[in-house]
């Protein structure tokens, strides 16, 4: 059960009480020595291999970042996480995959998907796709793409020296939820726009979240405005959402003081959305 779901059911349930603070979960997860020693028995070509394909992995990360801080829409991991490695057909007609590019740059020329690939792949370090992409005026033409495991960027990321970057505490969320939070608020009783865009309804609103794993956060939801019964539907604050900004605001402006929820007073509280349902 994630962290968030017992601190929001507790908040939600026991409004006067604090919320406790939960041990940390033991995780299970291999040690940086044991990582360090993945990495010291790759040669030098497939060491090369796991830095590019990392490294690329980590573009493709900060690129649905920076569209979230934007306002967008970022993919779903699954489908930015695999990435390109090689198209089998004349490079001075299709060019060459980022990763290749960045292999060509390190001195590697071949096609990018030969046995350190599959020493790679049976360390667990990465995971192959092989499939047909139409090109035009190629037609059909081979490809293999590649995604990192978990396991791979671990190892990559000890040897390497990067550090990952670590989201906010629980029951924090992350920057861009807490904007579209902040923005329904803001609207008061007039609400937003029932096509408000993106996944980030889906983690906020009373219900399931998308991996239909966990219960959503319940902070806004989809109804009519208040006194209507029918015409378009418009997101609201719950009043579990509103508390949730007035617990945490002085530390959501810490983490990201470009989004101002300085203007949401606790005393409209009672004129805000409707008591969450269950």
């Amino acid at each position: 059960m994630p962290e968030r779901v017992v601190m929001d059911a507790w908040r939600r349930t026991r409004p006067a009480d604090v919320v406790p603070v939960l041990p940390e979960r033991a995780v299970k997860k291999e040690t940086s020595a044991a990582q360090q020693q993945v990495w010291d028995a790759l040669n030098g070509r497939q060491r090369t291999y796991l830095t590019c394909i990392f490294q690329q992995d980590q573009e493709a990360e900060e690129d649905q970042r920076h569209r979230r801080r934007l306002g967008g829409t970022g993919r779903r991991a699954v489908e930015w996480r695999r990435m390109d490695l090689a198209l089998y057909a004349p490079p001075e007609l299709v060019g060459h995959t980022r990763i290749q590019s960045r292999l060509r740059q390190a001195g590697v020329h071949d096609p990018g998907a030969g046995s350190s690939v599959a020493a790679l792949e049976r360390r667990g370090l990465v995971v192959t796709y092989r499939d047909r992409v139409h090109v035009q005026g190629l037609g059909e033409v081979r490809r293999t793409r590649v995604e990192l495991t978990r396991r791979g960027r671990a190892v990559a990321r000890q040897a390497l020296g990067v550090d990952r970057e670590k989201g906010p505490p629980p029951p924090l969320m992350s920057r861009w939820l807490w904007r579209i939070l902040v923005r329904v608020a803001l609207a008061g009783s007039e609400g937003v726009d029932g096509s408000l865009a993106g996944r980030g309804p889906h983690f906020l609103a009373v219900g399931r979240s998308p991996g239909g794993k966990s219960p959503s956060r319940g902070f806004i939801e989809l109804r009519h405005p208040d006194g209507a019964e029918h015409g378009p539907y418009r997101w609201f604050v719950t009043e579990s959402g509103l508390r949730h900004i007035l617990d945490h605001r002085d530390t959501y402006r810490e983490l990201y003081p470009d989004v101002d929820a300085g203007r949401i007073a606790p005393s409209r509280q009672e004129t805000w959305g409707r008591p969450q349902r269950a």
